[in-house]
C-alpha cells in the first residue's frame, strides 16, 4: 500500500477508532516529534489508515488543542478540531489506563503489519553517528503490544473497559504514561530542575508529588503532580527527606543529620523557594497529601 500524496484538503470523515489510534500514538510522541511533519511513525500510521500524513498531523495538532496540560500552557482548540478529540480526552480523564491501554492496542492493530518507513538522509545521519542507536519510546511499546496476546479489537465499537490482559501491556501503559507526564513537566519547567538550575537532560527526573502508587490514573499525568527534580532530589522527596509548601519552599526533614556534607546537599536548600513552571503549578492539594502522607517528621 502506498502513502497517499495529500493533495486533497479534506478526506473521509475520521472515526472513533482511527482518533482513538491517533491518540495512542500522541502520547507516545514528546511535543518536537508531534510536530515534525515527516515523523516516521506519523507517516506510518498514515499507511495504516490510508490517510495522509498530512491529515494524521493535524490530527495530532487537534489532540493536542484539547489536551489538559496543553491547555494549561495556553493551547487553545482549533476552529475545526472535531467533537472526537472532546470525547475521547473526556474519556481518558474518566477512565485513563483502560482508555490508554485500548488506545494502544487500537494503534498497535493498523500498524503492526505496516513497515516503518524509511528514515530521512538528516536522520540516517544521526543515527550512523552511532554504532548502537536506540529504540524510540513507540519502537518499544510497540514491540511489547506486538508480542503480547491482546484481546480482539472490534472496529468501530466504542468500549469502556479494556483488561490489561499481560504483563507486557501493564508494562508499555506504564512507559507511555510516564513519557507523556515527564515530556509535559520537560515542556513546563524549560528543561531545568526546579530547586538547582541543573539543565542535563538525561539527570532530570519527572517527581510526583503525590505518590505514583497511589494516584488516579489521571493524576498521575496531572503536570500539576510534578517537579522537575535532579535525580538526588527527587529520590530525596520521593522518600521524604523533603517536601514543599504552599508558597512552593523547601523544607528538610529533622531526620536528615547534620554534618557538613548533608548540609550542603540537603539543608542549604530549607526555606529556598522552588522555580515556578510557566504553566500549571503545582496543586496544593497534592503539596498536602506530599506533607501528610510522606514527609518524614521527627
Amino acid at each position: 500500500m502506498n502513502m497517499q500524496s495529500g493533495n486533497r484538503t479534506r478526506g473521509p470523515k475520521w472515526s472513533y477508532d482511527e482518533t482513538l489510534a491517533t491518540f495512542g500514538l500522541y502520547m507516545m510522541l514528546n511535543q518536537r516529534q508531534r510536530n515534525d511533519k515527516n515523523n516516521p511513525h506519523i507517516a506510518q500510521l498514515a499507511v495504516g489508515l490510508n490517510r495522509t500524513a498530512s491529515s494524521v498531523y493535524m490530527k495530532l495538532m487537534n489532540l493536542r488543542a484539547h489536551d489538559p496540560n496543553e491547555h494549561a500552557r495556553g493551547v487553545s482548540g482549533l476552529a475545526h478540531s472535531g467533537k472526537l478529540e472532546i470525547q475521547i480526552w473526556k474519556e481518558y480523564q474518566e477512565q485513563s489506563d483502560k482508555l490508554l491501554i485500548l488506545a494502544l492496542n487500537v494503534y498497535v492493530s493498523f500498524i503492526e503489519k505496516v513497515p516503518l518507513p524509511t528514515q530521512d538522509a538528516r536522520n540516517r545521519r544521526t543515527m550512523h553517528s552511532s554504532p548502537t542507536p536506540q529504540k524510540s519510546l513507540v519502537e518499544e511499546t510497540t514491540s511489547l503490544l506486538i508480542d503480547a496476546p491482546r484481546p480482539p479489537i472490534v472496529a468501530g465499537q466504542q468500549q469502556t473497559t479494556a483488561p490489561l490482559g499481560s504483563e507486557h501491556e501493564t508494562t508499555a501503559l506504564s512507559r507511555v504514561n510516564q513519557s507523556y507526564f515527564r515530556n509535559a513537566l520537560i515542556a513546563n519547567y524549560h528543561d531545568t530542575c526546579c530547586l538547582t538550575g541543573i539543565n542535563i537532560d538525561p539527570l532530570l527526573i519527572a517527581s510526583h508529588i503525590k505518590p505514583w502508587k497511589v494516584s488516579t490514573g489521571f493524576e498521575k499525568t496531572n503536570a500539576a503532580n510534578g517537579l522537575l527534580l535532579n535525580a538526588f532530589h527527587d529520590k530525596a522527596f520521593d522518600r521524604g527527606y523533603m517536601t514543599i509548601d504552599d508558597d512552593y519552599r523547601v523544607h528538610i526533614s529533622a531526620r536528615v543529620p547534620h554534618n557538613d556534607i548533608n548540609d550542603y546537599w540537603m539543608y542549604q536548600f530549607e526555606g529556598r523557594y522552588t522555580t515556578l513552571p510557566s504553566s500549571n503549578p503545582p496543586s496544593h492539594e497534592f503539596i498536602e497529601y506530599h506533607q501528610k502522607h510522606v514527609f518524614l517528621t521527627a
